[in-house]
C-alpha cells in the first residue's frame, strides 16, 4: 500500500485507519510524507510506532507523482496498491482485489470507486457481484468510455512488474491519465468487480477542483500522449477518438491562445473520424457540433458557464 501524504492532517487518520482495518492484513503500508508543513508527518510517525506494518518515508516536497514513484522504489511487495491520503477504502477492498486477481490470473484487479463529501466514509456495498474479466486492450477501451475501471491510479491492485520502465510523470497534474493506459496495455488480463470499495473524497481545495491554466495544459498534454500511443497501437479503436474529442471540448476555451496547443487541437478536429461521433453522448455531441461551427462562440459560451482559469 503506497499512500502519498501532503498537508492532510484533517483527513489522514480516516485514511490510514481504513487501511489498518482491512480484512486482508498481510500488508506493507508505506506513508510517503512529501514534505508536509502541517502535522501530517508527525501523524505518520505515530502510526509507524503503533503498527509494525507501517513505514514512513519523509522526503522533500516533489509532488504527487514523485511521492508515488518514491513509494514504488521503496516497496518490497509483489503487488502495489495506491490510496490517496484524503480518501478511504472499505474493509474488504484488498481482500476482494487480491482474490479476484488470483482467481482470474490477472495482472491488474480493480473495484468501483464512489465519490463522497462527508466526514464519515460511505456505507459498504454488497461485494457479491460478478467479476468481469477482460484483456488489456478491452480494459483500455473501457477507460476511454467510462469511469468504471477508470484511469485512476487508485482503486486497483497491480502486479509489481507492470511498473518496469513506467513511472508517474513529475510535475504534472492529471498524472493518472498519463500513466494508467501504459500499465493496462501491458496486461494479459484485468479483473474488475463493479462494487464501490474505494471512497474518493471530494474536497473543494483538491487539485481537480482548482481551475488553473496548468491543469488544462497538463490535461491536454497527457491526453495527447495517450491518444497518439493508442492510435498507433490500436488504430481501429474509435473510443480513442471520442475520448480525445471530450478533452478538446474541455480544453479548447482555455488553451486557444496557446499557439502550439491550439494547432494540435485544430489538427485533431480535422483528423477526427466521423465514425466515432456515435460514441459521443448527446451532451458532448452538441458541444462538438457547436465547436465545429464556431470556435469563438463555443469558447465564449463555455467560459460564461464554467468561468475562466487562473494562471
Amino acid at each position: 500500500m503506497i499512500v502519498p501524504v501532503y498537508n492532510v492532517e484533517h483527513y489522514l487518520n480516516r485514511c490510514v485507519d481504513s487501511i489498518l482495518a482491512q480484512t486482508y492484513s498481510d500488508l506493507e503500508i508505506l506513508l510517503v510524507d512529501d514534505g508536509s508543513t502541517d502535522s501530517s508527518g508527525t501523524i505518520c510517525d505515530v502510526y509507524a510506532r503503533q503498527d509494525a506494518r507501517v513505514q514512513v518515508i519523509h522526503k522533500k516536497n516533489g509532488g504527487l507523482s514523485d511521492a508515488r514513484n518514491c513509494g514504488i522504489e521503496h516497496a518490497k511487495g509483489r503487488y502495489f496498491c495506491f490510496v490517496d491520503s484524503d480518501d478511504g477504502i472499505a474493509p474488504q477492498m484488498i481482500e476482494v482485489l487480491y482474490r479476484n486477481l488470483l482467481n482470474a490470473g490477472a495482472d491488474v484487479s480493480a473495484v468501483a470507486l464512489k465519490y463522497f463529501s462527508t466526514e464519515e466514509l460511505p456505507a459498504v456495498e454488497d461485494a457479491l457481484k460478478k467479476v468481469q474479466c477482460m484483456t488489456g486492450k478491452e480494459a483500455l477501451r473501457s477507460i476511454l468510455q467510462s469511469e468504471e475501471i477508470g484511469d485512476f491510479a487508485v482503486n486497483k491492485l497491480y502486479k509489481r512488474e507492470l511498473f518496469e520502465n513506467v513511472c508517474y510523470p513529475l510535475g504534472r497534474m492529471m498524472e493518472d491519465q498519463g500513466t494508467t493506459y501504459k500499465l493496462l496495455d501491458k496486461c494479459q488480463g484485468v479483473a474488475y468487480c463493479p462494487v464501490s470499495l474505494y471512497f474518493y473524497y471530494q474536497r473543494p481545495d483538491s487539485i481537480l477542483h482548482k481551475r488553473t491554466l496548468k491543469f488544462y495544459e497538463d490535461k491536454w498534454d497527457m491526453g495527447c500522449q495517450r491518444y497518439q500511443y493508442i492510435r498507433e497501437k490500436y488504430p481501429d479503436m474509435l473510443e480513442n477518438d471520442a475520448a480525445m474529442m471530450k478533452i478538446v471540448e474541455h480544453c479548447y476555451p482555455y488553451l486557444r491562445k496557446d499557439e502550439r496547443r491550439k494547432a494540435e487541437m485544430e489538427r485533431f478536429l480535422q483528423e477526427f473520424r466521423t465514425e466515432a461521433e456515435g460514441l459521443l453522448d448527446s451532451g458532448f455531441m452538441r458541444k462538438y457540433r457547436l465547436l465545429k461551427q464556431s470556435r469563438g462562440l463555443y469558447s465564449a459560451l463555455f467560459l460564461l458557464k464554467n468561468g475562466r482559469a487562473a494562471k
